[in-house]
Protein backbone atom coordinates (compact mmCIF):
# COMPACT_ATOMS: atom_id res chain seq x y z
CA UNK A 1 0.00 0.00 0.00
CA UNK A 2 0.88 3.66 -0.02
CA UNK A 3 -0.49 7.18 0.26
CA UNK A 4 -2.00 7.07 -3.22
CA UNK A 5 -3.58 10.30 -4.36
CA UNK A 6 -4.87 10.53 -7.95
CA UNK A 7 -5.30 8.33 -11.03
CA UNK A 8 -5.24 9.15 -14.76
CA UNK A 9 -5.78 6.80 -17.70
CA UNK A 10 -4.30 6.64 -21.20
CA UNK A 11 -6.94 4.68 -23.14
CA UNK A 12 -5.59 5.13 -26.66
CA UNK A 13 -5.33 1.34 -26.87
CA UNK A 14 -8.59 0.13 -25.29
CA UNK A 15 -7.27 -3.43 -25.16
CA UNK A 16 -4.33 -2.37 -22.97
CA UNK A 17 -5.21 0.77 -21.01
CA UNK A 18 -2.42 2.45 -19.04
CA UNK A 19 -3.07 3.84 -15.56
CA UNK A 20 -0.91 6.44 -13.81
CA UNK A 21 -1.08 6.85 -10.01
CA UNK A 22 0.53 9.51 -7.84
CA UNK A 23 1.55 9.06 -4.21
CA UNK A 24 1.52 11.87 -1.65
CA UNK A 25 4.87 11.05 -0.04
CA UNK A 26 8.33 12.57 -0.44
CA UNK A 27 9.55 9.21 -1.78
CA UNK A 28 6.29 8.51 -3.61
CA UNK A 29 7.25 7.33 -7.11
CA UNK A 30 4.62 7.88 -9.79
CA UNK A 31 3.39 4.46 -10.92
CA UNK A 32 2.53 3.36 -14.46
CA UNK A 33 0.43 0.20 -14.81
CA UNK A 34 -0.16 -1.24 -18.28
CA UNK A 35 -3.06 -3.64 -17.98
CA UNK A 36 -3.30 -6.94 -19.85
CA UNK A 37 -7.09 -6.65 -20.06
CA UNK A 38 -9.77 -4.00 -20.39
CA UNK A 39 -13.18 -3.01 -19.04
CA UNK A 40 -14.10 -3.61 -15.42
CA UNK A 41 -11.45 -6.30 -15.13
CA UNK A 42 -8.57 -4.16 -16.38
CA UNK A 43 -7.04 -3.90 -12.92
CA UNK A 44 -7.57 -7.58 -12.09
CA UNK A 45 -6.13 -9.45 -15.07
CA UNK A 46 -2.46 -8.75 -14.56
CA UNK A 47 -0.15 -6.28 -16.20
CA UNK A 48 3.19 -4.49 -15.99
CA UNK A 49 4.10 -1.91 -13.36
CA UNK A 50 6.89 0.60 -13.88
CA UNK A 51 7.86 3.81 -12.10
CA UNK A 52 8.76 7.34 -13.19
CA UNK A 53 12.42 8.28 -13.13
CA UNK A 54 13.18 11.89 -14.04
CA UNK A 55 16.59 12.42 -15.65
CA UNK A 56 18.79 15.53 -15.61
CA UNK A 57 18.61 16.18 -19.36
CA UNK A 58 14.86 16.86 -19.64
CA UNK A 59 14.15 13.22 -20.39
CA UNK A 60 12.47 10.55 -18.28
CA UNK A 61 12.14 6.80 -18.25
CA UNK A 62 9.77 4.16 -16.94
CA UNK A 63 11.81 1.80 -14.81
CA UNK A 64 11.13 -1.39 -12.88
CA UNK A 65 13.69 -0.20 -10.33
CA UNK A 66 11.38 1.25 -7.69
CA UNK A 67 14.30 2.31 -5.51
CA UNK A 68 15.75 4.47 -8.30
CA UNK A 69 12.31 5.95 -8.95
CA UNK A 70 11.84 6.78 -5.27
CA UNK A 71 15.17 8.60 -5.25
CA UNK A 72 14.04 10.46 -8.35
CA UNK A 73 10.80 11.40 -6.61
CA UNK A 74 12.51 12.87 -3.55
CA UNK A 75 14.86 14.82 -5.82
CA UNK A 76 12.40 16.12 -8.42
CA UNK A 77 8.74 15.52 -7.56
CA UNK A 78 8.17 15.07 -3.85
CA UNK A 79 4.56 14.51 -2.78
CA UNK A 80 2.98 14.17 -6.21
CA UNK A 81 -0.74 14.91 -6.22
CA UNK A 82 -3.04 15.80 -9.14
CA UNK A 83 -2.46 14.00 -12.46
CA UNK A 84 -4.31 14.20 -15.80
CA UNK A 85 -3.76 12.69 -19.25
CA UNK A 86 -4.65 14.22 -22.62
CA UNK A 87 -3.49 13.49 -26.18
CA UNK A 88 -0.15 11.92 -25.36
CA UNK A 89 0.75 14.31 -22.56
CA UNK A 90 0.73 13.54 -18.83
CA UNK A 91 0.38 16.52 -16.49
CA UNK A 92 1.03 16.22 -12.76
CA UNK A 93 1.97 18.45 -9.85
CA UNK A 94 4.52 17.94 -7.09
CA UNK A 95 3.23 19.59 -3.93
CA UNK A 96 6.46 20.10 -1.98
CA UNK A 97 8.45 21.52 -4.88
CA UNK A 98 5.39 23.43 -6.21
CA UNK A 99 6.09 22.17 -9.69
CA UNK A 100 3.96 21.31 -12.72
CA UNK A 101 5.43 18.56 -14.90
CA UNK A 102 4.31 17.91 -18.47
CA UNK A 103 5.53 14.55 -19.78
CA UNK A 104 5.50 13.86 -23.51
CA UNK A 105 4.86 10.12 -23.58
CA UNK A 106 5.91 9.77 -27.23
CA UNK A 107 9.27 11.56 -27.08
CA UNK A 108 10.00 10.64 -23.44
CA UNK A 109 10.87 14.27 -22.70
CA UNK A 110 9.38 16.64 -20.15
CA UNK A 111 8.88 20.29 -19.31
CA UNK A 112 8.47 21.70 -15.82
CA UNK A 113 7.62 25.02 -14.21
CA UNK A 114 7.02 26.40 -10.75
CA UNK A 115 3.27 26.88 -10.38
CA UNK A 116 2.14 30.48 -10.24
CA UNK A 117 5.50 32.01 -11.17
CA UNK A 118 4.12 33.73 -14.27
CA UNK A 119 1.06 35.43 -12.79
CA UNK A 120 -1.37 38.02 -14.14
CA UNK A 121 -3.90 40.08 -12.21
CA UNK A 122 -4.74 40.05 -8.52
CA UNK A 123 -4.02 37.24 -6.11
CA UNK A 124 -1.07 34.90 -5.71
CA UNK A 125 -0.70 31.16 -6.26
CA UNK A 126 2.23 30.75 -3.86
CA UNK A 127 1.22 27.78 -1.70
CA UNK A 128 1.16 24.10 -2.66
CA UNK A 129 -0.67 22.92 -5.81
CA UNK A 130 -3.01 20.03 -5.16
CA UNK A 131 -5.48 18.76 -7.75
CA UNK A 132 -5.49 19.59 -11.47
CA UNK A 133 -8.44 19.52 -13.87
CA UNK A 134 -8.49 20.08 -17.62
CA UNK A 135 -11.10 22.41 -19.00
CA UNK A 136 -13.35 21.63 -21.94
CA UNK A 137 -10.92 23.46 -24.22
CA UNK A 138 -8.20 21.02 -23.25
CA UNK A 139 -5.36 22.82 -24.94
CA UNK A 140 -6.15 26.16 -23.31
CA UNK A 141 -7.02 25.92 -19.61
CA UNK A 142 -5.82 23.88 -16.65
CA UNK A 143 -7.48 24.44 -13.26
CA UNK A 144 -5.64 24.04 -9.94
CA UNK A 145 -6.66 23.76 -6.31
CA UNK A 146 -4.32 24.99 -3.56
CA UNK A 147 -3.29 23.46 -0.24
CA UNK A 148 -2.34 25.85 2.56
CA UNK A 149 -1.10 29.39 2.58
CA UNK A 150 -2.78 32.47 3.99
CA UNK A 151 -5.30 32.70 1.13
CA UNK A 152 -5.91 29.29 -0.53
CA UNK A 153 -7.76 29.55 -3.80
CA UNK A 154 -8.51 28.13 -7.23
CA UNK A 155 -6.40 29.18 -10.20
CA UNK A 156 -6.23 28.60 -13.92
CA UNK A 157 -3.28 28.35 -16.34
CA UNK A 158 -3.40 29.24 -20.03
CA UNK A 159 -1.40 27.69 -22.87
CA UNK A 160 1.36 30.29 -22.49
CA UNK A 161 1.95 29.33 -18.86
CA UNK A 162 0.32 32.39 -17.31
CA UNK A 163 -1.74 31.85 -14.16
CA UNK A 164 -4.88 33.73 -13.09
CA UNK A 165 -7.01 33.76 -9.95
CA UNK A 166 -10.57 32.46 -10.06
CA UNK A 167 -11.11 32.98 -6.34
CA UNK A 168 -9.15 32.84 -3.11
CA UNK A 169 -9.83 33.19 0.61
CA UNK A 170 -9.39 36.50 2.37
CA UNK A 171 -6.38 36.47 4.65
CA UNK A 172 -7.42 36.00 8.27
CA UNK A 173 -10.82 34.54 7.40
CA UNK A 174 -12.07 31.13 8.54
CA UNK A 175 -11.22 29.78 5.09
CA UNK A 176 -7.58 30.77 5.41
CA UNK A 177 -7.29 28.86 8.67
CA UNK A 178 -8.11 31.66 11.11
CA UNK A 179 -5.13 33.78 10.25
CA UNK A 180 -3.01 31.11 8.61
CA UNK A 181 -2.20 29.07 11.75
CA UNK A 182 -4.06 26.06 10.39
CA UNK A 183 -4.61 26.83 6.70
CA UNK A 184 -7.42 25.24 4.73
CA UNK A 185 -7.26 23.89 1.18
CA UNK A 186 -9.50 24.17 -1.86
CA UNK A 187 -11.00 21.00 -3.32
CA UNK A 188 -13.46 19.57 -5.80
CA UNK A 189 -13.22 21.66 -8.96
CA UNK A 190 -16.03 20.80 -11.38
CA UNK A 191 -17.93 22.48 -14.20
CA UNK A 192 -21.60 21.95 -15.02
CA UNK A 193 -22.39 20.26 -18.37
CA UNK A 194 -23.20 23.62 -19.98
CA UNK A 195 -19.98 25.13 -18.49
CA UNK A 196 -21.97 28.01 -16.98
CA UNK A 197 -21.43 26.97 -13.36
CA UNK A 198 -18.16 26.25 -11.59
CA UNK A 199 -18.05 24.36 -8.29
CA UNK A 200 -15.29 24.22 -5.69
CA UNK A 201 -15.00 24.09 -1.92
CA UNK A 202 -12.90 24.57 1.19
CA UNK A 203 -12.12 21.21 2.77
CA UNK A 204 -11.73 21.96 6.47
CA UNK A 205 -14.46 24.60 6.53
CA UNK A 206 -16.86 22.16 4.86
CA UNK A 207 -18.01 24.77 2.36
CA UNK A 208 -19.10 24.05 -1.22
CA UNK A 209 -19.57 27.02 -3.57
CA UNK A 210 -21.20 27.56 -6.95
CA UNK A 211 -19.94 30.34 -9.25
CA UNK A 212 -21.54 31.90 -12.32
CA UNK A 213 -20.42 34.75 -14.58
CA UNK A 214 -22.21 38.10 -14.38
CA UNK A 215 -22.56 38.15 -18.16
CA UNK A 216 -24.19 34.70 -18.20
CA UNK A 217 -21.60 33.22 -20.57
CA UNK A 218 -19.90 29.85 -20.02
CA UNK A 219 -16.56 29.71 -18.23
CA UNK A 220 -15.09 28.28 -21.43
Amino acid sequence: GGRYETVACDNRNPDRPIFFTTEDHEYGALRRFEADGNGWDALHTGGTTTFLRIMDDSTFQWTTNEFAAKNSAVTYYRNAEGVIYHEGLLYFVAKKTRTLFILNLATMTYESERTGDQFSGKGSFNAQPDQVVLGENFKRWIYFTEDGGSSPGVYVRDVKGTYYTIFEAMEGSRYSGLGGDDPDETVGIALSPDRRKLYAGFQDAGLLMEFTRDDGFPFE
